[in-house]
Order: C-alpha cells, then sequence, then structure tokens
C-alpha cells in the first residue's frame, strides 16, 4: 500500500494519472456522440419507415371499398409493421405528453404531409410486456374511418455493442501503450533520483548521463558537483594536515622543555593540554578525512570485534561488558565500525559510568546495542548531539567533555554501513545507542 502511495505522489504516477483520465474522457465523449449519431440515423430511418408505409396504406385503403379494408390492412400487413382498419380511432394523442413521439411526428409529416394533421401516435401497449414498447398510431381517412398501424420497432433503438467493444478494445490498448511510453521517459528520471540519493552515502557516486536533454544536463551539473566538493574537502583537509604536522614538531619541544619543569604538578597538567592538543588535531583529522578515504567493505566476525573492543576498555580499567553471541558475520568497513563502536562505547562510559555493548543476532540483519546507566538525553537534545563540536557538557573540560566529534564520527560510520543510530532513554534510566548491520549473505 506504502508503494501505491508512493507511486500515487510521484511525477510518473500523476502523469499516469492525468494521461489515463483523458483517455478516458475521450473514450466516453466518443461513445456519447455516437451514441447520439447512432439514435439520430435510428429516429430518421424510423421516421421514413413509418411515412412511406403509411403513404402506401392510406393510398391503398383509399381505393378499396369499406367493407374490403380489413383484408387489404392485412394484406399490407408485415411481422414488423401491422396495418389495421377501425370506424372510430382506438389511438390517443399521447405524443403531446412525449418530446419524442412529437418529434417523430412532425418528422413523418413533414416527409409525407398528404398524412395530415390526423395522424396520432402513442406508445400506450397491451398488458402483454412484449409488445409495451411498440409504437401506435392511427391515420384519418376522408371517410372518417381510421387506418391503423403498430411497429414493433421503437423509436432511439441504436445497437452500439459491437462498436462499444471495439472502441473499448482500442481504448485500452492505447492506454496501455501510454503507460508504458511514461514509465520509459520517466526512467531517466528515477535513476537520476537514486544516484541523487546516493550522494553523500557512498563516495563517490557517478550520476548516469541519460534520457532527454534536460535530465542529462542535471547529471552533468551533479557530477561537476561533486567533483568541486571533493576537490575542496580535500584541499581544506589537506591544509588542516599541513598545520597538524607543523603542529606536532612544537608540541614535541615543548614536551622536552616541561620535563625540565622543577614543579611536578604543573609539569603534569601542561602535558595533559599538550595531549588535548594532539587528540583534538587527530580527532578532527578523523572527523575530515571520513569523506575522502572511503574504506573497503570486508566479510568479518562482527562479534569478535565487538568483544576485542570491550575486553580493551575493560583492560583499560573501565566498567565495560558484551552480551551476545561469538560469532555473526557481516560485510562491514571493520576500521570504521571498529571507530564507530569505540566512540559510542567512549561516550557511555564517560557520561554514563558504565557500558554494556550487545549484539542480536536475525535472520537478515544484526542490531547491535550500546547501554549506560547516565541520565539520558533530553528529546531536543537527540539531534543535537549528533552536530560536530557540539558539547552537551559545559565543564569545557576536555576529560569530561571530549571534543564533540565523537558522536558525529559514529553516526557518519554507521550511514556508510546503509544504517542509522538511533538514542533513546530506556524506561529504567540510562542511554542506548542502536544501529543495524545488514547480514552477509
Amino acid at each position: 500500500m506504502r508503494r501505491w502511495l508512493q507511486a500515487a505522489r510521484s511525477l510518473e504516477g500523476r502523469t499516469v494519472a492525468v494521461l489515463l483520465l483523458a483517455i478516458i474522457l475521450v473514450h466516453a465523449g466518443l461513445l456519447l456522440l455516437y451514441r447520439r449519431s447512432a439514435i439520430a440515423s435510428a429516429d430518421e430511418a424510423f421516421a421514413q419507415q413509418v411515412a412511406t408505409q403509411l403513404a402506401i396504406a392510406r393510398e391503398a385503403m383509399l381505393r378499396r371499398s369499406p367493407a374490403e379494408r380489413a383484408g387489404e390492412a392485412r394484406a399490407l400487413s408485415s411481422p414488423h409493421f401491422e396495418i389495421g382498419w377501425a370506424a372510430n380511432t382506438p389511438v390517443g394523442h399521447d405524443e403531446h405528453a412525449n418530446a419524442a413521439l412529437r418529434a417523430l411526428r412532425t418528422r413523418v409529416l413533414t416527409l409525407e404531409p398528404g398524412l395530415g394533421a390526423g395522424l396520432a401516435l402513442s406508445m400506450e401497449g397491451p398488458a402483454d410486456a412484449l409488445h409495451q414498447q411498440d409504437l401506435r398510431g392511427a391515420v384519418a381517412l376522408s371517410d372518417g374511418s381510421f387506418l391503423t398501424f403498430r411497429s414493433a420497432h421503437s423509436p432511439r433503438l441504436a445497437l452500439l455493442g459491437p462498436w462499444v467493444f471495439l472502441s473499448t478494445v482500442m481504448t485500452i490498448l492505447v492506454g496501455l501503450a501510454a503507460v508504458g511510453l511514461v514509465h520509459r521517459i520517466a526512467r531517466p528520471l528515477r535513476v537520476l533520483n537514486q544516484a541523487a540519493d546516493r550522494i553523500g552515502r557512498e563516495r563517490p557516486v557517478l550520476v548516469p548521463e541519460i534520457g532527454p536533454e534536460e535530465t542529462r544536463n542535471i547529471g552533468r551539473s551533479l557530477n561537476a558537483m561533486q567533483e568541486r566538493i571533493r576537490s575542496l574537502v580535500g584541499e581544506r583537509t589537506q591544509a588542516l594536515a599541513a598545520v597538524s604536522h607543523d603542529l606536532r614538531t612544537p608540541i614535541a619541544r615543548l614536551r622536552l622543555q616541561i620535563d625540565d619543569l622543577p614543579e611536578e604538578d604543573r609539569r603534569a597538567s601542561m602535558m595533559r593540554d599538550l595531549d588535548d592538543m594532539l587528540t583534538m588535531i587527530d580527532t578532527t583529522l578523523a572527523y575530515l578525512r571520513g569523506d575522502s578515504n572511503p574504506e573497503a567493505q570486508q566479510v568479518i566476525n562482527v562479534a569478535s570485534l565487538i568483544i576485542s573492543i570491550a575486553d580493551a576498555m575493560a583492560d583499560s580499567g573501565h566498567d565495560v561488558a558484551y552480551q551476545g553471541p561469538t560469532r555473526a558475520v557481516a560485510r562491514v568497513r571493520p576500521v570504521a565500525l571498529r571507530r564507530a563502536v569505540i566512540n559510542l562505547a567512549d561516550n557511555a562510559v564517560r557520561y554514563g559510568l558504565r557500558a554494556r555493548l550487545a549484539l542480536e543476532p536475525h535472520d537478515e540483519a544484526l542490531v547491535i546495542r550500546v547501554d549506560d546507566d547516565g541520565p539520558g538525553l533530553a528529546a531536543e537534545d537527540v539531534e543535537r548531539v549528533f552536530e560536530p563540536f557540539v558539547r552537551l557538557e559545559t565543564s569545557r573540560n576536555r576529560s569530561s567533555g571530549g571534543t564533540g566529534l565523537g558522536l558525529t564520527i559514529a553516526r557518519h560510520a554507521i550511514e556508510t554501513e546503509g544504517s542509522t543510530v538511533t538514542l533513546t532513554t530506556r524506561p529504567e534510566g540510562g542511554l542506548r545507542a542502536q544501529f543495524t548491520l545488514p547480514r552477509h549473505p
């Protein structure tokens, strides 16, 4: 159902809907015009038949004596047009209440004026349902008697069946051809949309330059834009790398000079500041190089990778534990995934006292969770913590607040695997970071 709704909102879906609606309206209009034309032709033919039959019967009756007229009427009758003779008219002027009968009477008198104004028409038939729609009428003769008739054909009888079937089949074929053509025309737009959606997720993305000139130009522009962005980021990263490399030399000299200071407290404080400077440089470079140095995917044991992270952090004195299987295989970027899990676990022990790493395997995916026992996050801060250089901890102490890039780097690494990391406050307290990795087939 969701797929149909998305298709209905797309340009292709709306174009197909408008095109099919136009085809249906044209088809309905043609059927209506044909029906009106067929009815008009049938009415004309019917009026001509009635006028001719009545004119012939009237002349024949006038040549016969009253005693012979009943026999002459039977001789002039046919299975579809019965002629009779009566001394008094059995037919009322029903055409005054029926516009179709009035039009038919006017047309008959126009074709045969000699029938006179005494022509009366009626659709009132006997109780027999077979003849209730027959046309009945009477024509006054010069001696005061009446020529009566009954036609088995009702006016406005138009047989549309074969033509309607043929035109409907043609309309369906034209509609299917139109849908196929629109689908083919919209294909370059779909390919362009899919490629544009991968920009920033897969690097680099070559947008196909296919389809009409407009979509070709869009694809060409997107490729040129990616190249400009890549060059710009590369230049900025190289400039920052050069600056960081130059900074390492004076930092190393400062370390040597600090070792000569007599005050141990001041020496330790200054060493921590220098370590923080190196950490900030390395972290910022890692963040900026995430887009320019993509890592190839490999099939690895994700469970073993997470276990090694938990063991290493536990050996460093942190309260970190792992829960899950010892083997769970997936195709991932191992270095980026390791950095992401380490950043999430480091965030957990930094703000939540301890970290609980868990891996839950499913048939098609691996669910990875990092829980802590901290205060959690307010709803308005969930997205903000992923922004670069944002630190909710306001003490500006690097040992407690970090550089503000850990979660940003973690989310970027997880998004390159086609997943999204979510942060939620657990009902029992503490923050939970969770993401899903596709299983290796």
